[in-house]
């Protein structure tokens, strides 16, 4: 579906993101744990996110997203990590996962991973995001984006990542993720390490 480019050359993402966060918020939780965290979002993020309506192809200011990762941690999933990864897991699956459905079709996880910069260059506008994948474990690293320097987005993000390898029948699926230095150019990464079992395994 064919799209206006970002009203800026400022960082931004696709309005899936938002669109998927508040259908998860109202099926696992109901309508008021999303008035809930309306209350928590800046002004301006609220009016443009919140009270207009977000089209999954638009294009949303990155700042926005970085302000819903924050209310997301600190209210309805209360700094809790099982929490947060439910909402992102279901988010992704009512988001992303539907308006791209066919990304994620015959796709083992190996290969899936190793599609990561297509998934990123698609709902993103700026960052480098590489990624290299074995049988049963791959990388993602990202650098060159704001997510790398917020804690909560670097959260929501590798979260996302495990949760698409299950997405693809994966077992057991692990991420780890801190942040770096690159030895190059010095900029600061956001690594994810990712681990899984074979669909089909004990």
């Amino acid at each position: 579906m064919p799209t206006t480019p970002p009203p800026s050359g400022d960082p931004h993402a696709r309005g899936s993101v938002i669109h998927g966060f508040r259908a998860a918020m109202i099926d696992l939780w109901g309508p008021e744990a999303l008035e809930g965290l309306a209350s928590r979002l800046p002004l301006a993020t609220r009016v443009a996110t919140f009270d207009a309506l977000v089209l999954p192809f638009e294009w949303v200011a990155l700042e926005h997203v970085v302000a819903w990762h924050d209310a997301i941690w600190s209210g309805p999933c209360g700094g809790d990590e099982q929490a947060l990864a439910q909402l992102v897991g279901r988010a992704i699956e009512l988001g992303f996962g539907r308006f791209k459905a066919a990304f994620f079709s015959g796709v083992t996880p190996d290969r899936l991973v190793t599609r990561a910069p297509e998934l990123w260059r698609w709902q993103h506008t700026h960052g480098e995001l590489t990624a290299v994948a074995e049988p049963t474990s791959g990388t993602v690293v990202l650098r060159d984006h704001p997510y790398v320097d917020h804690p909560n987005s670097r959260r929501v993000t590798a979260e996302s990542y495990r949760h698409i390898v299950t997405m693809v029948g994966a077992r057991d699926v692990r991420a780890a993720w801190g942040d770096r230095t690159a030895t190059t150019s010095r900029a600061r990464e956001l690594v994810v390490q990712l681990t899984w079992r074979p669909a089909g395994t004990a």
